[in-house]
């Protein structure tokens, strides 16, 4: 989780689109409020 916010998301905007493996294409600032649910969930 630390590579995954010091890598994507303190590095580029909250436009980029992010293509993962699973789910729909979705950008940066539309994920970004999930990362204190994904720091509690130890990802």
């Amino acid at each position: 989780m630390t590579d995954v916010t010091e890598r994507v998301f303190d590095r580029l905007p909250d436009e980029t689109w992010v293509y993962p493996g699973h789910g729909n294409d979705t950008t940066l600032g539309k994920e970004r409020p999930s990362i204190p649910t994904w720091w509690q969930r130890g990802w």
